[in-house]
C-alpha cells in the first residue's frame, strides 16, 4: 500500500464534491461550468484547478468575465496551483478591495492600467479575499468528505501526509480543517499523519494537543510554512527573472524569525518542520535556516523541504550534507511540460525537479501528489518520474525507485 506524503485531506474533499475547471479548454467552457455549477448549488461558487495555460486563451479570467455569468453571486476560482485566484466583483466588494486597496504582505492584486483590479489574486491577496467570502460558502457534509478520502484505498493509498490550516483553510469553503479532522478521526478510512499550518506557537501546541486528544487514525507531525509560491503564478522565488515575465523575481514568503520560533516549537512538541520551497531563491533560503536550526540542535530527520523544485547545484550538496528530506511532487511534471518551459528558459530547465540529482547526492526522498492540486493516484506521479514527460530525462528515476517514494513513514 502506497502513502502520499504531501496531501490536502480536506482540499480534495471540496474538490471531488465541487467543481473541477482543469479539463476546460476555453473561458466560454469555464463560464459555462460556473453557470451549472451555480444552479445546482447554493451560495458562493467555489471552483478549483482552473488551468490558464490549458485554455485557447491562455489567460486567466477576470472579475468582469465571471460578472457577465454570474451577477451578484459571488465566485471565487482558484488555479490550479491553489497560490492564484480570481474573483468576481461581489466577492471583491465583500472584501472591500477596491483601487484604493493595498497590496498585503506576500501577495498582490493584478490592476488595469487604471489602478482598478483584474479579479486576479496572487498568494496572500488571496486570504484577503476569501476569509471574507468563506461565511457564504457551504462545505462538503461529513459524509462526503468520508466518502471522498475512502476512495483513495482504491488507488492503493492507506494513508497520508495531511496539510491542514487553522482558522481560515487553503481552499475557501472547507471550513475549519482541524477541527473537521479531528472530529472524524475515529471513522477515517486512513491513516493521517498531519502537517499544521498554524500562526504562532501556541495555535501549534494547541494543534498538537487536539490532534493527540482525538481518538482515531490521526497524528501529530508537525508544522507547515511557505517560503513562496509556484511557477505557473509567477510567484516561485527566483535568483533571476523570469523568462516570460522579466519584471518579477516572484514573491517572498518567509519571516526568518518566525520560522525559528515555530521551527523550535514544533521541534519541542515532538513534530518535523515542513517547508514549501518551488524556487531556487526559496529554496536557498529555506536551507539557510535549516541549517541554523540544526546548529541549535535540531534532528535533520524532521526537516523537510516541501517540493524542492529548482536547485542549484550546490543547493542540492547543501541538501546531503545537512541531511534534510526533500519532499517531491513528481506529478507535476505531467502537468507543466507544455508550459514550464516558458516560464523558466533553457537553463532552468536543465536543473528543474533534479530527482536523479537528489537521490545519487544521497538527499532522503519522499513523494507526494499535492492533491487537490494534482490527481492523488499514486500512479501518475511514480510514472512521471520515470518517464519525466518533457523534462531532462538524465533526472529520471528507475521504476523501483519511483515506487519508494511513496512507501509507508518508518514508524
Amino acid at each position: 500500500m502506497y502513502h502520499d506524503h504531501h496531501f490536502h485531506p480536506l482540499g480534495y474533499a471540496a474538490l471531488v464534491n465541487g467543481l473541477d475547471l482543469f479539463d476546460a479548454v476555453d473561458l466560454d467552457e469555464v463560464l459555462s461550468r460556473v453557470v451549472a455549477f451555480a444552479d445546482r448549488a447554493e451560495g458562493a461558487i467555489i471552483g478549483q484547478r482552473l488551468n490558464d495555460e490549458g485554455l485557447a486563451e491562455g489567460r486567466l479570467p477576470t472579475r468582469d468575465d465571471l460578472d457577465d455569468v454570474a451577477g451578484d453571486r459571488p465566485v471565487l476560482l482558484y488555479r490550479y496551483c491553489g497560490h492564484i485566484a480570481v474573483a468576481n466583483s461581489a466577492t471583491l466588494s465583500l472584501a472591500g478591495v477596491d483601487a484604493s486597496t493595498s497590496d498585503p504582505e506576500g501577495g498582490s492584486f493584478d490592476r488595469d492600467g487604471s489602478g482598478r483590479p483584474t479579479g486576479v489574486l496572487r498568494e496572500t491577496a488571496i486570504q484577503a479575499v476569501s476569509a471574507a467570502l468563506a461565511p457564504q460558502v457551504t462545505g462538503p457534509p461529513d459524509s462526503a468528505i468520508l466518502r471522498a478520502l475512502g476512495g483513495l484505498t482504491a488507488m492503493g493509498i492507506a494513508s497520508v501526509t495531511g496539510i491542514v490550516s487553522l482558522g481560515e483553510p487553503l481552499w475557501c469553503g472547507v471550513r475549519d480543517e482541524l477541527d473537521a479532522l479531528c472530529r472524524l478521526a475515529p471513522a477515517l478510512p486512513i491513516d493521517v499523519d498531519v502537517l499544521v499550518v498554524a500562526a504562532n506557537p501556541q495555535e501549534l501546541a494547541e494543534a498538537a494537543e487536539k490532534i493527540r486528544n482525538s481518538q482515531g487514525r490521526i497524528r501529530f507531525l508537525g508544522w507547515k510554512e511557505f517560503a513562496d509560491g509556484s511557477f505557473g503564478g509567477h510567484t516561485a522565488a527566483m535568483h533571476d527573472p523570469y523568462t516570460d515575465r522579466p519584471e518579477t523575481t516572484g514573491a517572498d514568503r518567509l519571516d526568518p524569525e518566525h520560522v525559528m520560533e515555530m521551527g523550535r516549537t514544533s521541534m519541542m512538541l515532538g513534530g518535523s518542520v515542513a517547508i514549501h520551497a518551488i524556487g531556487d531563491r526559496a529554496n536557498d533560503r529555506v536551507l539557510d535556516l535549516f541549517e541554523e536550526l540544526i546548529g541549535m540542535g535540531a534532528d535533520p530527520e524532521r526537516l523537510r523541504v516541501e517540493h524542492a523544485s529548482l536547485l542549484t547545484d550546490s543547493a542540492i550538496e547543501r541538501m546531503a550534507r545537512l541531511g534534510v528530506t526533500a519532499s517531491i511532487q513528481p506529478a507535476f511534471l505531467a502537468s507543466e511540460a507544455g508550459w514550464l518551459g516558458k516560464r523558466l528558459g533553457d537553463e532552468r530547465m536543465s536543473r528543474v525537479y533534479p530527482f536523479r540529482s537528489l537521490l545519487e547526492a544521497g538527499v532522503p526522498l519522499i513523494g507526494g501528489s499535492d492533491s487537490p492540486v494534482e490527481h492523488p493516484d499514486p500512479e501518475v506521479g511514480i510514472n512521471s518520474a520515470i518517464g519525466r514527460p518533457g523534462f531532462n530525462p538524465s533526472e529520471s528515476l528507475s521504476e523501483d525507485q519511483a515506487i519508494s517514494l511513496f512507501a509507508p513513514p518508518r514508524a
